[in-house]
């Protein structure tokens, strides 16, 4: 299960965020996961569950945003939400396309608490 490591690399990630900037308590932490991406979104929040509770990072919340797979047609610019692997402009008909988010996983934001002084 991949994300598991996607987890351990993502508490990593947040923990050398709080360290730098000296956060008493991470609060949540906002990851955009896009349905393209390769990353189950209830998988990843299972392994989040067991894994966060052994790190300085327990109790943070895990907020996830699922982005869906859409692509701009390159002939007509329309816009579309790319469903069922039909890569097909939906106005012209068109198989020239950009896709345009829904491949990402991303770390969108950390909230923290900071230490008073």
């Amino acid at each position: 299960m991949h994300e598991r490591s996607l987890v351990r690399a993502l508490l990593r990630q947040v923990q050398q965020i709080a360290d730098g900037d000296s956060a008493s308590r991470v609060v949540s932490i906002h990851v955009r996961i896009g349905e393209f991406c390769g990353v189950e979104p209830e998988l990843l929040a299972s392994a989040y569950s067991d894994l966060v509770a052994h790190t300085p990072l327990r109790g943070a919340a895990l907020d996830l945003v699922r982005v869906p797979l859409e692509g701009i047609c390159d002939l007509c610019g329309s816009r579309f939400r790319i469903e069922r692997f039909n890569f097909q402009c939906d106005q012209c008909g068109s198989l020239n396309l950009t896709l345009q988010g829904g491949e990402e996983m991303l770390l969108e934001s950390v909230t923290m608490e900071e230490t008073e002084p």
